[in-house]
């Protein structure tokens, strides 16, 4: 194939021609937009790439005048971008454009967009050859307008039905007998003011061809492809209905969004959470050395360790919020944590928790933060559902599922938790949407809450959905499968050094000075003797001196993620190599790392999230050592 590349940037412009001359193709180089059409003047190129910042004429500005020339729809035109913006990328469509690609430029990209453009362009050419031999020759093309897979329809000057296929009357929903002979404005009164009133009167006016996508007015949104033109006097028209692949560019964007909300996120979460784990500990240490008698101080001192701990959650949640992090769980009562959750949702409100709980309700093993989370969404639901204030119902039960085919929870015991509010309930036309990422009613409303707690249910192997809905209200429930084990006992622990302890000497490792400092200062007041390590590779040789020294460490705490060094999880494993017995935590300030809730599973005896008080690392420490 003969492709026409304009580049103004010489490494680009080389680079960019061999891979594509890699896939047997002939590629024409410029480097602007000038030289670009001096070169069509002289020869026929079916598929153009443009760069779209060019000296002189833009990328954008020749994919316009491309597609103005009589020939312009006979091209395929990808445009080069190094913006990402979502406007500037329908700016290129509109424009004109086929595909766009964004800079810096992926080779396995650049392959399925050649792929594509290949397909394409073979499409492309069928159809203006179908195209051509219809004018010339209607009636031999005939039994081919009548079994094509596009839409067909022909109008003449005075707008009239002269010609409808079989596939354009069921894209209608109309019957041609019905059709033909009729005026276009009077069978479809609602086309009017519309894209395709627009582009139809242009092809009319112009004598041009013209394509371009619309969605139909009225009913359920669907999508056409179309590409009009003169013909007779009057217009042709081949249509497609391309919704689900509209449907499929606008999932592929919002998955690009929630991708991209993720990895800052989670940047942030972890140095947010490295500074709270730091913030926290101090504090914790404040209180130790506080005198008791200092009431006003240990006072302060608590409302800012639970400041901390509400930032901690905060935390949390941005991650879970934009990437829906794998559960870290632990057993708890759902009892206490809706008492907690509802109470702290609905703080400062004008509504009150009815709370319908029975004594025997069953545990769970849940991420307490990632379940306070949906409970929080479905809480704020009922806030701005009922305005002027009252109750919100919330009820749990303990319930038993039948094994039964094609049901959408497996058999077994969950606790069922339903939270109804006494609003106007959800509108039945947007019932099934409200679980859709970005839909929401409300402007200022991200539309991301529902779908993150129904991924968050989803993955703690339970159920979120709308279960009943009217003009008295709306009732959301979940499922959560249900344990038979019980919460974690963990024994008091002293609050002053020197306390009795199995373990005696811990290595940390972590890549901030201020963890280290702050772990071992914690470790110490536990009554264990610390040492201090910077990466993966300190630990090793500490570990394996101390055990030649016959001074073995009892357990050893390791942060997952070591900038530019060796992180947690390679650790483990040599670690596992030098001593199989090791007892080892992992702690990490992303709280979806993997190996925080599948800790077992990398060889971990325990896990620590960050940020962690002195409370948690001596839980931390006491699972370990029992497990």
């Amino acid at each position: 194939m003969n492709i026409l590349l304009v580049e103004d940037q010489d490494d680009s412009r080389h680079a960019l021609s061999r891979l594509i001359a890699m896939r047997g193709h002939k590629v024409t180089q410029v480097a602007s937009a000038e030289e670009a059409e001096r070169a069509l003047a002289t020869e026929s190129f079916p598929f153009l790439i443009l760069d779209w910042v060019l000296p002189g004429k833009s990328g954008v500005d020749l994919c316009r005048a491309l597609r103005a020339r009589h020939d312009g729809d006979e091209m395929f035109i990808l445009l080069v971008t190094a913006k990402a913006d979502h406007a500037d990328l329908e700016m290129a469509l509109e424009a004109g454009a086929n595909d766009y690609l964004t800079k810096p430029i992926d080779l396995a990209l650049l392959n399925v967009r050649l792929a594509v453009a290949e397909r394409q362009i073979r499409d492309l050419t069928e159809r203006n050859q179908a195209r051509v031999a219809l004018q010339q020759s209607a009636r031999t093309l005939t039994d081919i307008l009548e079994n094509t897979t596009d839409g067909f329809f022909v109008l003449d000057y005075a707008w009239r039905f002269t010609y409808v296929n079989p596939q354009a009357e069921r894209l209608f929903g109309r019957a041609r007998k019905e059709l033909l002979g009729g005026e276009l404005w009077q069978k479809f009164p609602e086309l009017r003011n519309t894209p395709f009133e627009e582009n139809y009167r242009q092809v009319m006016a112009n004598q041009t061809p013209v394509e371009f996508e619309a969605c139909e007015p009225n009913g359920t949104p669907r999508w056409f492809e179309v590409h009009a033109y003169p013909s007779g006097g009057g217009v042709s028209a081949f249509f497609r209905d391309v919704t689900e692949r509209k449907r499929a560019e606008d999932d592929r964007l919002t998955k690009g969004k929630i991708e991209s909300l993720g990895t800052l996120a989670g940047g942030i979460a972890h140095d947010l959470n490295n500074i709270l784990t730091v913030i926290s500990g101090n504090i914790g240490l404040a209180q130790l050395e506080a005198a008791s008698e200092e009431k006003n101080l240990l006072a302060c001192l608590a409302k800012a360790s639970q400041g901390a701990q509400e930032a901690a959650h905060m935390s949390s949640q941005l991650l879970t919020f934009s990437k829906g992090g794998s559960p870290v769980k632990k057993v708890v009562r759902m009892s206490e944590l809706l008492a907690k959750s509802a109470h702290f949702s609905l703080h400062g409100s004008n509504l009150r928790a009815e709370m319908d709980i029975p004594p025997d309700l069953w545990t769970t093993e849940v991420d307490f933060a990632q379940i306070e989370q949906v409970i929080n969404a479905l809480m704020i639901n009922a806030r701005e559902a009922t305005p002027a204030g009252g109750a919100v119902d919330i009820s749990a039960r303990n319930v038993e599922l039948e094994k039964k085919p094609g049901a959408l929870l497996p058999g077994g015991r969950y606790v069922k938790v339903a939270i109804a509010d006494h609003g106007d309930g959800v509108p039945s036309d947007i019932a099934t949407k409200i679980f859709d990422p970005y839909f929401t009613t409300k402007p200022l409303s991200s539309g991301l809450g529902l779908s993150i707690s129904f991924s968050i249910v989803k993955k703690h192997g339970g159920m979120l959905h709308l279960e009943q809905s009217s003009a008295s209200g709306a009732v959301f429930s979940f499922y959560l499968p249900a344990t038979r084990a019980e919460p974690a006992v963990i024994k008091s622990m002293g609050n002053g050094p020197g306390m009795a302890s199995p373990l005696q000497r811990i290595l940390v490792m972590d890549d901030e000075e201020g963890i280290r400092e702050l772990t071992s200062q914690l470790l110490n007041t536990l009554g264990y003797e610390v040492t201090a390590v910077t990466d993966g590779v300190e630990a090793i040789n500490t570990y394996e001196r101390a055990m030649r020294r016959g001074e073995n460490f009892q357990a050893v705490i390791l942060d997952a993620t070591i900038r530019g060094g060796m992180g947690g999880l390679a650790t483990i494993a040599r670690l596992r190599n030098i001593d199989p017995s090791v007892v080892a935590i992992i702690c990490s300030g992303y709280s979806d790392e993997a190996a925080l809730a599948e800790f077992l599973q990398y060889g971990f005896r325990g896990a620590l999230p960050k940020p962690f008080t002195r409370r948690d690392l001596a839980d931390a420490l006491q699972r370990a050592c029992m497990s």
